[in-house]
């Protein structure tokens, strides 16, 4: 079993933002209290089905999109709620297929939910064909009047899939695929990383920055699984050992914030 932690509840999941400096409601907030509900019930759901950590992936799927199930990126296919790429998404969906375990574990995910989960990956077409039109209109120098028609019909197409089951935009959906995505890197990629706190945490780097560099840190910078798993995790994320790493600054920087970021916010 896996401790639920402070998220037993909307209320609760509230509060405990709350205490680390994040409002989820009110004027600034870019999430609705409905999709919060929803964010729970998908959370706990994942902890019961992938025997993930619910704190640690509340706490990425945060640092990824503030919970905000309309996030999507102007220079990436990255969307929804874990800002999963259009070929990440892809993949995962590919694996769930093949992968006799995965698959179990999503259509458990699914059951308790009484969502879906896509059999193929279909995107959102729409939402790509005018975030490349307002590329195209920007580089264009057209009016502003123009763009802002472009970014209403995006913002509206984006709305539209929030209920559609199977999606990528919608919120269980993407929020299970965050889920199986980040349960494979753990689980299948990362199984040599033995502490289980150390494990997730290095997860969610490569997750970030992809699992090569998830075992350059392993077996470039340290010596291996053993000595990897003898370091705190202080130690691996620092600057001092990111900048080992055959990352830009940017990267490195992007990298430890969502570790760090994560840490924080998912301590008990």
């Amino acid at each position: 079993a896996v401790p639920p932690g402070p998220f037993k509840g909307r209320d609760a999941l509230v509060t405990h933002f709350a205490k680390i400096g994040v409002g989820l409601r009110g004027a600034q907030a870019n999430v609705a209290d409905s999709d919060l509900w929803r964010l729970v019930r998908a959370a706990r759901a994942a902890s019961a089905a992938y025997k993930i950590p619910p704190a640690v992936l509340m706490c990425l799927t945060f640092r990824e999109s503030a919970f905000d199930r309309s996030a999507s990126a102007w220079t990436t296919s990255a969307k929804g709620v874990g800002q999963l790429t259009n070929g990440a998404a892809a993949d995962m969906v590919a694996r769930i297929q093949r992968d006799p375990e995965l698959g179990r574990q999503t259509r458990e995910y699914a059951s308790l939910l009484g969502a879906s989960m896509p059999t193929r990956f279909a995107g959102a077409p729409d939402v790509d064909a005018l975030t490349r039109e307002i590329a195209d209109l920007r580089k264009a120098g057209a009016p502003a009047a123009q763009i802002e028609a472009k970014k209403k019909a995006r913002a509206a197409a984006i709305a539209a899939h929030k209920d559609e089951p199977g999606h990528i935009f919608n919120i269980e959906t993407n929020f299970g695929l965050t889920a199986s995505y980040l349960t494979y890197l753990r689980r299948n990629r990362l199984a040599e990383v033995t502490p289980e706190d150390l494990g997730w945490y290095t997860a969610v780097a490569a997750y970030n920055q992809g699992v090569g560099t998830a075992n350059e840190l392993i077996y470039k910078v340290y010596a291996g699984a053993a000595d990897f798993n003898a370091r705190s995790a202080d130690e691996i994320y620092s600057e001092a050992t990111a900048a080992k790493l055959a990352l830009s600054p940017e990267r490195r920087h992007e990298m430890l914030g969502e570790v760090g970021s994560v840490r924080r916010c998912a301590a008990p």
